[in-house]
């Protein structure tokens, strides 16, 4: 019986550590926590980037890293509409961008929010930090089984 428990006991320890060791991997920001100031930043290149109208993600890149940059250090909140707003009037098709929520199933604020603009089958992934309003962004390829996906998981409708 004590055997038992205690086993149980590892795999319940073990189980924390792999969720804990998943949550960390979930960012596009690298290094040390979001309240220390040496966390890298996307630099804003000398001449301004332009949208490429049906350009691959990797193309658009530049264009997407302006924009959120230019969101972020604005005064709005960041949160996934106002974010989804300022990446449409850019040029994006709002069909094409997924977004996290704002709120936790437990009514906490998100930590970081995350836009995707899918262009065929890559993806222009954002991710916004509230607290610091620190901005990541990189191109990479779409998943699932019709290479259609950017955000993992579920996301909030686009709807308004």
């Amino acid at each position: 019986m004590v055997v038992n428990r205690a086993r149980r006991a590892g795999v319940a320890v073990a189980g924390s550590v792999l969720l804990v060791l998943g949550l960390a991997s979930c960012s596009l920001l690298e290094g040390p926590t979001p309240a220390t100031p040496d966390r890298p930043q996307i630099e804003t290149p000398a001449e301004p980037a332009v949208f490429v109208p049906g350009g691959s993600a990797q193309e658009n890149l530049p264009f997407f890293q302006e924009l959120l940059l230019g969101y972020a250090a604005g005064e709005q909140p960041i949160q996934g509409q106002p974010i989804v707003e300022a990446v449409a009037a850019g040029g994006f098709d709002k069909a094409d961008m997924q977004v996290s929520f704002d709120q936790s199933k437990t009514n906490l604020e998100a930590d970081s929010i995350f836009v995707a603009v899918r262009s065929g089958e890559t993806c222009l992934i954002g991710q916004l930090i509230p607290e610091t309003r620190e901005v990541a962004a990189q191109a990479v390829d779409a998943v699932g089984p019709e290479r259609n996906v950017c955000l993992i998981g579920q996301t909030r409708p686009i709807d308004w």
